[in-house]
């Protein structure tokens, strides 16, 4: 009878004992469950956000106003300057190829600065070469993976939104990229009473892509001192 009773309790205890363990398991399960639900939300929110930041960055790449001016140009050229316009139409139409490229993951550096001499020739050749602009760049590796338009939209926003007809406040645009980093830096003087419209949007969609490619590897700022307007990025590489 002794025997049949400690049999009794050692099953009810063996029982409760893997209830409990089950049930353990079970609420951790569920929390596991919970916490992958709302990882997979906020990846799939931050994918949209991404996605929205690279078409905005496809629109800023080929906005309208530049093809608008750059055709102008164009057909005022065919006549009076028709070699220019040659150029011109070479230049906008390796633009606008590069902008039905896809935009997502990365580029060799060499890609991005072709479309950045393509932007400033084509805004030298619609003022007649009488823009003040100093670009210099100093590149070790060509080859180097770089995400796309980060740094072209920078270059056009100096175009868009400065003033780079005074000669006494030349703009400046320089790019240097080493083992260890990408630098950017820019000054321009600001236009006084920009009629171009600026909402910050690439400013913002800069950020966002930055902190999705390179986290707490870079620095970004751009500030308005005594009209002058500095634009510095730089990106760290890590350590091979």
């Amino acid at each position: 009878m002794t025997s049949i009773y400690l049999a009794n309790i050692v099953w009810r205890g063996s029982y409760f004992m893997l209830y409990g363990t089950g049930y353990y398991f079970l609420i951790r399960y569920n929390q596991k469950k919970e916490r992958t639900l709302k990882q997979a939300i906020e990846n799939e929110k931050l994918e949209n956000s991404l996605l929205r930041a690279e078409q905005d960055f496809l629109r800023a790449q080929i906005n309208p106003h530049l093809l608008f001016n750059s055709l102008n140009f164009i057909r005022y050229a065919i006549r009076k300057r028709p070699a220019e316009a040659d150029d011109a139409i070479m230049r906008l139409a390796g633009m606008m190829g590069f902008a039905l490229e896809s935009t997502t993951g990365t580029i060799p550096l060499s890609r991005e600065l072709e479309q950045i001499d393509n932007l400033i020739a084509l805004n030298q050749l619609r003022f007649n070469h009488t823009l003040y602009l100093n670009y210099s760049t100093e590149i070790h590796d060509p080859e180097t993976p770089t995400i796309p338009i980060i740094l072209l939209t920078l270059v056009e926003n100096v175009f868009k939104h400065g003033n780079l007809r005074d000669e006494k406040f030349s703009a400046s645009i320089k790019i240097e990229s080493t083992p260890a980093y990408l630098l950017f830096e820019s000054s321009n003087l600001a236009i006084e009473k920009n009629s171009v419209k600026s909402n910050k949007t690439g400013i913002q969609n800069i950020s966002l892509r930055l902190d999705q490619f390179y986290k707490n590897q870079y620095r970004f700022s751009h500030e308005l001192h005594e009209n002058i307007y500095k634009v510095e990025l730089k990106i760290d590489y890590p350590p091979k």
